[in-house]
This record gives structure tokens, C-alpha cells and sequence, in this order.
């Protein structure tokens, strides 16, 4: 059975009202009704911590008041501060101030000290008269600190003190100040110099850099000139004398009879002169400027199992990380022959089967890295300063010669890894936006290339 009853609802006010519906038993009338105090005593705490949040700001507010009026009786500040300095007679600046309940016929006396307190502005005008709206003004001499002094009738004025008078003997008040820094004597101005040295002495730093960064190509470059030079002779004249008899040498041994015995000796003679045509050929290929390509290291080590067999079964990869840089044509010259020396001995003399090349475009050095699980290099011939078939002296002098960090590691059964490191400042050509290129490097993924196409890519870490 349904009864209509009035439920209560909550006006904007806090009060409640009345309105008709049908509710169907008398217990939910009476658990609306309990709602509805509850709402009401919900709002009414809601308004009590109001009021108490009014009342604590307004006591903090007057006591802050309060504590700023806190000096009893008449009192004198200065609101104008002069700046500091000596006592120079040419020099005035303005002060200003105000004072509280002065009474009639008192006057304020100003005193600026440097050593002692000399009265300002001038000795025969030591009075400065009091404004009706309670403040005064005019002028003294620079000193290290300033005073003013609400006086009355019977104080009389001295030219000079030792000693600042306390209240009495006619001085109803006193106010001491130190005076205003100059501009070059605060904090920020300080601040600014320092930061200003701080900036040249980085922009002296970077054109230094700059300079002998110039300087180092240029040397460079002049030694590749003259490598080149070398290259081009070498193959004109040495070289070309080695074909022609090699030539010779063929068109005489087939002229030989099979059973002649000169024809082991002939044949002997024809290795031998293969293997220094070869070797030839190479030292050469050392001396001239590389065709890698000032801009992209990877594709020319990608590139580089063309020209330097493979092993049959051996797996090899270029690993890139970073940003790829443009490079000083010197500096990439050597980077890409050391790298093309190291990975010859890996092809060649390592029985390796993974042959891995990494290079780093980090922001504060490029890094090369030729690694392989072969046999390893003996520690004789690792740790010997001869040239041998592995060419590690050739490649320390390279690094040397640019400035850079080797490192030859290997172990037997293992394998071998040499490491370069280029400084950024030698290597990388300068940019304007190095700064940004240095963030994105870091977040730039490894592209890997193995046998001339392209695989996974791995996060820089």
C-alpha cells in the first residue's frame, strides 16, 4: 500500500522544504528524513570551518599590522636610501623619509659618515623642515652611512661627531642606515660579470679549438697530397716495371718445354713476382686517398666485402650507431683504412666465422670497432713494433698520426678486437646545430648491414 507522504529537500539556504510523492512504507520516509539531517549537518560544519578560516586570516592580518606599528611614539625613518661612498664635496644625492607623531616645532638633522658624522647638507644649514604630510627631504654627501635625527628647539646642531647621540638631550628619535651599494657593488651585477668571464673564456676556448682543429687539417691534408704524389709514382714506375717483366716471364715460361728444368724455376719466379705485384698493389692502395665517402662510413665498410673476399661460411655485419656525421676527408681517410686493415687480417689470417664492424658517431668521439671469434694474433706479433702480414705497426701509425686511441685485444681461440677512438673535436666537421646533433645521437637506433643487406636495428645504450 502506497502513501503519500512529504519528502524534505535542502534549499540553497541550508533549510528544507517539502515536496508531495508517494512513498511506498514509512520506513523510507523516515530514512529520507535522517538523510536530510545529515546533509544539514554537513553544511553546517562546512560553514563553522568557513568562518573560523575568516577569523584566523583576519587575526594574522591585523597582527602583521600590528607588528608593523609596533615602535611606540614618535620615530623617524629614511624611505631614500643614498648611494655608499667617500665624502666628496661635488657630490650630492637626495634622501628622503618620514616620521611618525612629530610635534610642532621639531626638525630633522642629517648626518652622512665617512671617518666621522659631518652634518648635511652644509654646516650652516643643518635643519631640514618637516612637510605637513609627515615627510622630509633634501640633499647630503655620499659617506658609508647615513642618520637622521628628529630633534626639537634645544638641540644643537655640531658640525662633526664621533659618536651618533642617543635619545635626550633634545633628540626625540634616530635612524641609521648603511648606505645603498653602487651598481658594480651588488649581487647581480656581480653575477653578470662572472657569468660574462665565464662565456668569454668558453669562446676563447672554442676558437683555440677551432684553430687547431684548422691547423691539424691542414697538415693532414698536405700529408695526404704528398701520399698520393708518392702513390702515383710508385704505381707509374715500380709497378708498371713489375707487370712488364711478370708479362715477360709468362710468355717465356710457356715457351718452355714441360720437361725443361727451367720450367720449376721460371714458375717460382712468377709466384714470387704474383705475390710482390700484390703486395705492391696494396701499399699503394695504402698510400692513396680512400673513395669511402666523406659522409657515410657504414655503406663504405658495407661495401668493403666486395673488394676483400669473404670466407666461405664466415658471416659478416656493419653495425652504425648514432647520428651519422660528416667527417674531416683526412680524418675519414684513416678511420676507413684502419678499418679496412683490421678486417683484412680478420678475413685472411682469423679463420673467423662472424666478422662484426661498429661504428659509434658518439658526441664526444668517434668509435671503430672490428671484431671476430677466429684464432687470435700471437702475443710476439701483437706486442712487436715490426711491420708484418698483419700491418698492426702500419695501423698504430695512422692512429698517431690523427691523434687518436688503439687498442688491439685479442686471446687465442677467442678472438680479436681493435678499437679506435677519434676525438669529436678532430673528426666531426663543425656544424652549427653540434648541440642538438649531440642529444639526437644518443637516441638514434644502430642500423645493422650484413653481407650488403640490411637487418634488425638496436637501441644505442
Amino acid at each position: 500500500m502506497r502513501k503519500r507522504v512529504h519528502i524534505p529537500t535542502l534549499n540553497e539556504d541550508g533549510h528544507t522544504s517539502a515536496r508531495r510523492s508517494d512513498v511506498a512504507c514509512p520506513t523510507c520516509e523516515n530514512q529520507l528524513w535522517q538523510s536530510v539531517g545529515a546533509n544539514r549537518f554537513s553544511l553546517k560544519i562546512d560553514r563553522f570551518n568557513l568562518k573560523i578560516a575568516l577569523l584566523l586570516g583576519l587575526y594574522i592580518l591585523l597582527a602583521g599590522c600590528g607588528a608593523r606599528s609596533s615602535k611606540v611614539g614618535p620615530y623617524v625613518e629614511i624611505t631614500k636610501i643614498p648611494v655608499a661612498g667617500e665624502g666628496r664635496p661635488d657630490k650630492l644625492y637626495a634622501v628622503e623619509g618620514r616620521v611618525v607623531d612629530a610635534r610642532p616645532g621639531q626638525q630633522i638633522v642629517l648626518f652622512a659618515r665617512w671617518g666621522p658624522w659631518w652634518i648635511q647638507p652644509f654646516a650652516d644649514h643643518p635643519f631640514t623642515t618637516i612637510q605637513p604630510d609627515s615627510r622630509w627631504r633634501n640633499l647630503t654627501h655620499p659617506g658609508t652611512e647615513y642618520a637622521a635625527l628628529l630633534v626639537d628647539e634645544s638641540f644643537q646642531a655640531k658640525a662633526t661627531l664621533d659618536v651618533m647621540p642617543k635619545e635626550g638631550d633634545g633628540v626625540i628619535a634616530v635612524a641609521i642606515t648603511r648606505g645603498r651599494p653602487a651598481l658594480w657593488q651588488t649581487w647581480w651585477f656581480l653575477a653578470g660579470v662572472s657569468i660574462s668571464l665565464a662565456l668569454a673564456v668558453v669562446v676563447v676556448f672554442n676558437v683555440r679549438m677551432h684553430r687547431v682543429s684548422r691547423q691539424l687539417s691542414l697538415r693532414l691534408e698536405e700529408r695526404l697530397a704528398e701520399r698520393n704524389r708518392i702513390a702515383q709514382e710508385l704505381h707509374d714506375t715500380l709497378l708498371q716495371g713489375f707487370l712488364s717483366v711478370s708479362m715477360q716471364l709468362h710468355v717465356a715460361n710457356d715457351q718452355l718445354a714441360v720437361d725443361s728444368p727451367a720450367k720449376p724455376l721460371v714458375s717460382r719466379a712468377l709466384d714470387m713476382m704474383g705475390r710482390v705485384i700484390d703486395e705492391g698493389r696494396n701499399t699503394v692502395q695504402g698510400l692513396r686517398s680512400s673513395d669511402w665517402g666523406s659522409e657515410d662510413l657504414g655503406n663504405a665498410f658495407s661495401r668493403i666485402q666486395e673488394e676483400l673476399a669473404v670466407p666461405k661460411g664466415a658471416s659478416f655485419r656493419v653495425i652504425v650507431g648514432g647520428l651519422a656525421r660528416p667527417l674531416r676527408r683526412v680524418i675519414g681517410d684513416e678511420v676507413f683504412l684502419i678499418g679496412r686493415e683490421a678486417l683484412a687480417n680478420a678475413f685472411h689470417h682469423s679463420a673467423a666465422r662472424e666478422i662484426e664492424v661498429e661504428i659509434e658517431y658518439a658526441a664526444e668521439e668517434l668509435r671503430l670497432s672490428v671484431r671476430d671469434n677466429g684464432r687470435g694474433i700471437a702475443p710476439d706479433v701483437l706486442h712487436s713494433n715490426r711491420s708484418g702480414h698483419s700491418g698492426l705497426s702500419g695501423m698504430r701509425e695512422r692512429a698517431e698520426k690523427i691523434g687518436a686511441r688503439l687498442r688491439f685485444l685479442s686471446r687465442a681461440g677467442v678472438g680479436t678486437e681493435v678499437a679506435l677512438c677519434v676525438p669529436s673535436h678532430t673528426a666531426y666537421l663543425t656544424r652549427n646545430s653540434d648541440r642538438p646533433t649531440r642529444w639526437f645521437s644518443r637516441m638514434r637506433p644502430r642500423t645493422r648491414t650484413g653481407n650488403g643487406l640490411p637487418v634488425e636495428s638496436e637501441r644505442v645504450r
